[in-house]
């Protein structure tokens, strides 16, 4: 009788890492016993046995791992009863599973993850017509069904990728929880197309600016400006800022994509703006009530982004636009305007809460505070506002 502990290659994580096990071989047969341990490649050395020091939890981990080999080493010399592990007989349903993480997220605030994940299960459910359908039941051949389907109804590339990342986490965490061991996504590829340009042309940026409107129209154009001077603020931060976020003529917020808060200085396109659709609520612009709350203001975000996009679309055909304009162009936008001016692609990634693509990078900016991208926002305003009208030149 001997025994070996090894990384799971089988079984990797979403975050590349593998799960340790304890293998024991008896002469007849192996039995592997789940450490609860999961490590990267990097932060094992097999010969050794141990865990190294590039992975932060060593101590404890080699602490357990001595403990095992203490307990299987009794057994080996002194004949001690091996106890063996239970396997797992009760099969789980990743409906259900997919439909509990939807409520903790919901629970805890994160109505984003919660609308993605309850959104995949849902589509899981509609593709199988069933309400329980085991971990043990997907496999290769059932992912790639399930995609063609996806496929032969019409949904998007991107957002079929969106479906599947968002199963295959579901999977990993489930295995972290040890209520399955099948890992359909080993070989399984999620398809992604790249984004299209949502980036408009001065000159199109400048007719919008200038297109003669009123009512919801005019409303939902400014809101387009607004998000473009605020350096392409994503439209549900927009909707959620409140009074408390305006502060000496700047807007600090937390972006709820990322949890990073930012703080951007507000020119006077931004303050007229801001001005004109004063809010009587606690919120700065008038889309949101103080009454909605999670999933309704959710619900409430989503169907105003929707109202927005609608307009941008029928002002973008009346003035003759070959592109179909949303929301997303004004952040779109500012980075191609950005870049036009010669910025780096550094200073555009920290301006719009991107990660760094150059770290050295990121750490000199983020030393030099807030003064290089409000000096960068200013220079892009100004670049695409210069020469629209005599009012327009002398605005900032």
């Amino acid at each position: 009788m001997n025994y070996k502990i090894l990384l799971d290659k089988r079984r990797q994580l979403l975050d590349g890492r593998y799960p340790l096990k304890l293998r024991i071989y008896d002469g007849l047969g192996s039995t592997a016993k789940s450490l609860k341990i999961y490590l990267h490649e990097h932060e094992w050395d097999e010969q050794a046995q141990t865990v190294l020091k590039t992975c932060k939890n060593h101590k404890a981990y080699n602490c357990k791992l001595l403990h095992e080999k203490t307990e299987i080493t009794k057994v080996i010399l002194f004949g001690a009863e091996i106890k063996k592990p239970v396997k797992h007989t009760v099969k789980h349903s990743i409906i259900e599973y997919g439909k509990k993480l939807s409520q903790d997220f919901n629970s805890t605030g994160k109505t984003g993850n919660a609308i993605v994940y309850n959104t995949a299960v849902e589509m899981l459910i509609r593709y199988t017509c069933k309400k329980r359908l085991l971990f043990e039941d997907i496999d290769y051949t059932f992912l790639k069904n399930f995609e063609n389907d996806l496929l032969q109804r019409q949904v998007k590339v991107n957002t079929i990728s969106i479906y599947l990342r968002t199963i295959r986490a579901i999977f990993n965490k489930a295995i972290n929880e040890e209520l399955t061991e099948n890992y359909p996504f080993k070989k399984f590829k999620i398809k992604q197309q790249p984004t299209p340009s949502r980036s408009l042309t001065i000159d199109e940026f400048k007719q919008i600016k200038n297109y003669k409107c009123s009512g919801d129209r005019e409303f939902n154009r400014d809101l387009f400006l607004l998000s473009f001077y605020l350096i392409g603020i994503n439209f549900t931060d927009l909707f959620l800022l409140r009074q408390r976020n305006f502060i000496n003529d700047r807007i600090v917020f937390e972006r709820s994509k990322t949890h990073k808060i930012y703080s951007v200085l507000l020119h006077e396109p931004a303050l007229e703006i801001l001005a004109k659709y004063k809010s009587s609520s606690d919120f700065l612009l008038p889309v949101l009530s103080n009454n909605w709350k999670g999933m309704q203001q959710k619900n409430k975000t989503q169907q105003a982004i929707h109202i927005c996009n609608n307009y941008l679309q029928k002002i973008s055909k009346e003035l003759n636009f070959t592109k179909k304009v949303s929301t997303y162009y004004a952040r779109y936008s500012w980075a191609n305007f950005a870049r036009l001016k010669g910025f780096s692609k550094d200073l555009i990634a920290e301006a719009l809460g991107h990660e760094y693509g150059n770290r050295v990078t990121g750490i000199y900016l983020d030393s030099y505070g807030n003064e290089i991208i409000d000096e960068a926002n200013k220079a892009v305003i100004q670049f695409v506002l210069r020469n629209t009208s005599s009012e327009d030149a002398n605005i900032l």
